[in-house]
């Protein structure tokens, strides 16, 4: 089958969906703008990002062109929102399938939340779906939200392969040479992106009380898409509180070293004030190591606090004590990364997922599109100009 896909070409998930999807069989063409991450198996179609209208309305054309071209049987967008959305959603390729992303539904997530336009776009999206899939069942209730769309949406988790994520003990050994990490050190991984809504300051305020009861905590901060200003104030933060080789900045990570990351790692805290279902969450459980997660609605679909992860309030003494009794209690640790591992494999197996979205993909496909609605199209033309 083609598979037309659209998202962000920086987008760690997209391209690994694209990716797992091209290696069940399909034919997968990737059409985006920008720089785009390495996707072997899949056709990429991009262009650079456009400057002024005249640049914008023939990168439009060009992503159009690829998209029809392709002759595909489906369209699959990652993402129910931004311009590359809307365009999407403009193609006329149907059926459409829009995997939900949490940030596109939940303007919590959003400083100053989502502007009149961009929520119009969103709905405009989510009402052009022929399918809607979301990670996690909280999810539901946002898009019954945006207009009643709950009844399209199936859950599909994704999850992680065994054979790419598991635990890999000289990977972190070369991790931590790279890293300037001591044999001593043991790991805190803060694996989410760098940007306020993931709470990483949290982690950094509650190091001072780590370190006093574990001296030999060492927190590591990745760096993927890393807001400037908020890092700035983080290292601030770390220079303020005397924290020195006790964090460290790790940059961007890439992807083909995130097994050796999560496995370096002695527990991982994920503390973002929302959420949708992380895949850093089951890649740390696939890996055998222990999280540490706020309590938000979407975690408890697969974790049990105290029997496959630890949860945590957050601020910043909740946050220290639940790191300090993880890491003084050997064997709550080994507890949690062994129900961890069996909770993966239950719940976020990607080769059973990937047989679950290729029957998706068919059925949709039999089924067809529905019928279009025109109207409110132009609109649709101008808020992507206006946005």
């Amino acid at each position: 089958m083609r598979i037309a896909v659209v998202g962000s070409g920086r987008s760690v998930h997209a391209i690994a969906r694209s990716v797992a999807v091209a290696g069940l069989g399909h034919e997968v063409r990737f059409v985006t703008v920008g720089d785009v991450l390495p996707a072997p198996g899949v056709e990429v179609r991009t262009r650079a990002l456009p400057r002024g209208p005249l640049a914008a309305a023939r990168a439009a054309r060009g992503f159009l062109t690829d998209l029809r071209s392709f002759g595909p049987a489906l369209l699959h967008l990652h993402y129910a929102g931004g311009k590359l959305g809307t365009m999407a959603a403009l193609s006329g390729v149907r059926p459409l399938v829009v995997t939900v992303m949490g940030g596109d539904v939940l303007p919590e997530q959003h400083a100053g939340g989502l502007s009149r336009l961009e929520r119009r776009a969103t709905r405009r999206i989510l009402a052009a779906a022929d399918l809607l899939l979301v990670k996690s069942e909280a999810l539901r209730p946002a898009l019954e939200a945006w207009g009643g769309f709950a009844g399209k949406c199936e859950v599909v988790r994704w999850g992680v392969d065994p054979a790419t994520f598991h635990r890999d003990v000289e990977a972190a050994a070369a991790l931590r040479r790279r890293l300037r990490l001591s044999p001593a050190d043991r790991v805190i991984l803060s694996p989410r992106p760098l940007q306020p809504l993931y709470n990483v300051h949290l982690l950094v305020e509650a190091m001072p009380e780590v370190v006093a009861h574990v001296p030999s905590a060492a927190l590591v901060i990745t760096e993927y898409n890393a807001d400037p200003g908020y890092a700035a104030r983080l290292r601030q933060a770390v220079a303020a509180l005397g924290l020195g080789d006790r964090v460290q900045f790790a940059g961007a990570v890439a992807t083909r070293d995130m097994p050796g990351l999560h496995s370096l790692a002695e527990i991982e805290a994920s503390l973002p004030s929302s959420d949708g279902l992380p895949q850093s969450l089951f890649e740390a459980m696939a890996c055998g190591t222990p999280v540490v997660l706020g309590r938000l609605t979407a975690y408890r679909e697969i974790v049990t606090d105290g029997e496959s992860a630890l949860l945590a309030d957050l601020e910043p003494r909740a946050v220290a004590s639940t790191m300090v009794r993880l890491m003084t209690d050997s064997a709550l640790r080994d507890r949690l990364a062994r129900t961890g591992l069996e909770r993966v494999r239950e719940v976020g197996f990607l080769p059973r997922e990937l047989q679950r979205v290729d029957s998706l993909y068919r059925e949709v496909v039999a089924r067809g599109a529905a019928r279009e609605r025109p109207r409110g199209r132009l609109l649709d033309l101008l808020g992507l100009l206006l946005r």
